[in-house]
């Protein structure tokens, strides 16, 4: 990828969590993180990766929501940015948070249980 795409790319996931943030009045919105901006090299059309706190109703209602904003979310961007085009955007959600979160409950479970039986060989 090219130092412009991912120039492009980080401006445009930082400007769409700006919007989101203090734009979107829903209050159906979980809180959302948008992780990472992949915007084709004809800066046509682009996917935004997002991170969503909440149920599993609650996180497949909030990307539903930003998908259906997602025509007023490119407008504003295009207001923002200067860009030949300003990109048709699609919000998917990302579960690598979640994964995280696991793999750290997980540890800690591991952690309390070597300490549990350290403490009973004592």
């Amino acid at each position: 990828m090219s130092d412009r795409m991912i120039r492009i790319n980080s401006l445009i996931k930082q400007e769409v969590g700006l919007i989101v943030q203090h734009d979107l009045k829903d209050s159906r919105l979980g809180f959302i993180t948008v992780l990472r901006a992949d915007v084709s090299r004809d800066l046509k059309s682009g996917r935004l990766f997002v991170s969503i706190l909440g149920s599993d109703k609650q996180k497949r209602i909030t990307v539903e929501i930003l998908n259906k904003s997602a025509g007023y979310i490119q407008k504003l961007l295009g207001s923002r940015i200067r860009l030949r085009y300003t990109p048709r955007l699609r919000f998917i959600y990302d579960d690598v948070v979640d994964h995280s979160i696991h793999v750290q409950e997980v540890l800690d479970q591991i952690k309390e249980k070597d300490k549990l039986r350290e403490h009973t060989e004592e």
